[in-house]
């Protein structure tokens, strides 16, 4: 039924009409929106009824009456939306337009109701088709009125030196011509169609209808959703991918057409089950060949309608295709990164991943030519606080968008586009495995495009799901190398130890037996023998300690005691000038720990706190409740033991250096205190954070998962 085509485009656009101004009533290029697309939905009702009920003049007034508020109707909506946003339409028509609508209006019902009647009767060429003389004035008034929004559409195009808004423009001028011809023609066929009251139903809606089909209704429906993309900012290329969606399956429905029509033809032969077996063979056919065809249609469509976007789709193809062989971060860099800036369609890339000991997003890899260079670190929140909460991505111009309706959250958005600014990002891709942030792809967008369209976004988007598990897989196959390379450099460290503790304590031995029989100067040396000695005997130790695999014996201890028993040890061995205190946060549960193990963690962080100290000070040693900081860790619950000083602080240089094995900032030190206190934390599956301000102090945290009591103590001995 050709009436339900008529209603489809009524509902269509009133959705639209309706759908417009609800998120900013106060836009006036929303408000001239809803009022063209509301008139265009009268006019469809109002043809709707004509065509369900012939002899009822309310449905063919409704029409004609709104058609004639539509030329002014869409001369605002071009004024307000390419004028500006800003003040009044400029066009001087426009009040031209909206001062005649009302009489056209009024003449075209007076005509319809009295005089088309009259002239029916009394003038002969009125006898012939369906046209009265009310159709002739609106369609004379309709013509002149669009033709001079198009003028006012082409001039906009002339004018403008913007890429974008000219091709924006040229896709308006296509479909509102389209529709407009399309929507006169179909108006000047019907007026020599037959007009018979007595036929059927179907017979009489054909006729009102004529000869073509509502193609005007379809384009003007259409027109109207592209008008709603462009005052809704979604992009161009969403529309280019629809166009040549839209375009390849319209052209296979015509080659499935041509089939049919082709076996139709069997049918009126003596055999018609040859036509309707040949019918069957020739869908059956065009299904099976469906597939490759839509593709390879929607390719060569977008390859001429969209070539930039096609480029970048070739581009996530070869990605898609080199991830599984990117075994290593440079090759995942260059896989991800260089393949994107190559197709020419992004100028500049990056890639950030999460960095465990500096607990930060780290710019790994660039590429690309920039203006500015991307800033180097990420603090974790509050910029992935975004993708935690379920947004797949970042878009720059949908942040700056949200940023103008939504004040609430200005200060989370506004911090967001600071860092995407910094990092010279427009899109901003994460790189998730399940609810985990590993990192994400800063991807740049040419100065003169129209953005990344949702298809683009939706596929970078599961192109960073699947670079996160080649960035895991990276990671297990780094940890497995480091593994066994701390397993060689335990065996080669424990046969080195054995060859040199050896000759150490001969040399020992003979130092203090000669240190025994000489006096003065001669003495003093001797007893800087067996100082260094003693010295290169800790220092092998601690290598081999380092080196060797650790084995944790678990046991449940509670967070106070382990600090008071730490904190006896420090009064044991003196502080002086130092001030110490221990405070525990109430309601702490037991730890799975290896006690023996972190009290030799804590020690180690007090006594280089009271070292920081050389004029005294404040020492605390305080335990509370936290988070691990680790995207990995998914937020979970921790315990955090902290040794806070009010010493010297350690330079924003050192700090990057702190965990090196044999980086230390002391003359006497052998640098891999921290490094073993950070395995033995890491071995407990917690974290070790430092914070430092020179001259105000140092905190290293201990951050340790508090929900592994039993089966930690269950498990008893478990490997690191």
């Amino acid at each position: 039924m050709i009436v339900l085509l008529y209603l489809l485009a009524t509902v269509g656009s009133g959705a639209l009409a309706i759908r417009a101004p609800l998120a900013d009533k106060e836009d006036p290029v929303r408000r001239s929106y809803a009022v063209l697309a509301g008139t265009a939905a009268l006019t469809w009702l109002g043809w709707s009824i004509f065509l369900f009920w012939p002899g009822a003049h309310v449905g063919k007034l409704i029409n004609g009456v709104s058609a004639a508020f539509l030329p002014y109707a869409l001369l605002s909506f071009v004024d307000h939306f390419f004028v500006g946003r800003e003040g009044a339409p400029k066009d001087s028509r426009l009040a031209q337009l909206g001062g005649f609508a009302p009489f056209v209006a009024a003449a075209y019902a007076g005509c319809e109701l009295f005089l088309d009647a009259w002239l029916r009767v009394h003038f002969t060429p009125w006898r012939f088709g369906q046209a009265g003389l009310s159709d002739v004035i609106l369609g004379a008034w309709v013509a002149a009125g669009l033709s001079i929004s198009v003028r006012r559409l082409w001039q906009r195009h002339q004018g403008s030196n913007l890429r974008i808004e000219r091709a924006r423009i040229r896709y308006l001028l296509i479909l509102a011509s389209s529709a407009i011809g399309s929507s006169l023609l179909e108006a000047f066929v019907r007026a020599f169609a037959p007009d018979d009251p007595n036929a059927s139903f179907f017979t009489r809606e054909g006729n009102v209808q004529g000869a073509l089909p509502p193609i005007g209704a379809l384009l003007t429906t259409t027109l109207l959703w592209f008008l709603f993309q462009m005052i809704s900012l979604t992009r161009m290329l969403d529309l280019a991918e629809i166009v040549a969606r839209v375009g390849a399956v319209s052209i296979a429905a015509v080659i499935l057409v041509l089939l049919d029509s082709l076996s139709a033809l069997s049918l009126l032969s003596s055999y018609p089950t040859h036509g309707f077996f040949q019918a069957f063979v020739g869908s059956v056919l065009f299904l099976l060949a469906w597939d490759p065809l839509r593709n390879q249609l929607e390719r060569w469509l977008g390859a001429v309608i969209n070539p930039r976007g096609q480029v970048l789709g070739d581009a996530m193809r070869d990605v898609e295709a080199a991830l599984p062989r990117a075994i290593s971060l440079p090759a995942l860099s260059a896989t991800l990164l260089d393949r994107f800036v190559s197709s020419g369609r992004i100028p500049t890339a990056s890639l950030y991943l999460w960095d465990e000991e500096r607990r930060l997003y780290r710019l790994v890899s660039e590429a690309g030519t920039r203006a500015l260079p991307a800033v180097l670190n990420v603090a974790r929140t509050p910029f992935v606080d975004g993708f935690l909460g379920g947004e797949p991505a970042y878009l720059r111009v949908v942040l700056e968008r949200q940023l103008r309706r939504d004040p609430r959250r200005e200060e989370n958005l506004t911090r967001r586009l600071e860092v995407m600014r910094s990092m010279n990002a427009d899109l901003v891709v994460p790189l998730t495995s399940g609810d985990l942030v590993l990192g994400w792809l800063a991807l740049a967008d040419e100065a003169d495009s129209d953005g990344f369209s949702e298809e683009e976004v939706a596929r970078l988007v599961r192109l960073g799901a699947r670079a996160a598990g080649t960035v895991e897989n990276i990671h297990s196959f780094d940890q497995l190398k480091e593994e066994h390379r701390l397993t060689a450099l335990g065996t080669m460290a424990a046969g080195l130890a054995h060859e040199i503790r050896n000759p150490l304590a001969g040399i020992r031995g003979a130092a203090q037996f000669l240190e025994t029989t000489r006096t003065g100067t001669d003495q003093e040396m001797v007893r800087v023998i067996v100082d260094e000695t003693d010295r290169l005997n800790r220092i092998v130790a601690q290598f081999l300690d380092y080196a060797r695999q650790l084995r944790i014996h678990a046991e449940p201890v509670a967070p106070g005691e382990l600090l008071a028993a730490t904190a006896r040890s420090l009064a044991a061995t003196g502080t002086p000038g130092v001030e110490l205190s221990v405070l525990v946060e109430p309601e702490l549960p037991d730890l799975a720990i290896d006690e023996g193990k972190l009290r030799q963690v804590l020690l180690n962080l007090a006594q280089n706190a009271l070292q920081a100290m050389p004029e005294g000070g404040a020492l605390t040693l305080r335990a509370r409740k936290g988070v691990l900081g680790d995207p990995r860790a998914r937020q979970a619950r921790a315990i955090e033991l902290s040794v806070e000083d009010t010493g010297v602080g350690i330079s924003t240089e050192d700090l990057d250096k702190l965990f090196v094995p044999f980086f230390t900032t002391r003359h006497d030190g052998t640098g891999l205190g921290l490094a073993i206190s950070q395995r033995i934390v890491q071995a407990h599956h917690g974290e070790l954070d430092v914070r430092s301000e020179v001259g105000r102090g140092t905190t290293f945290i201990v951050r340790l998962p508090w929900n592994e009591v039993d089966s930690a103590a269950k498990a008893g001995e478990r490997p690191a």
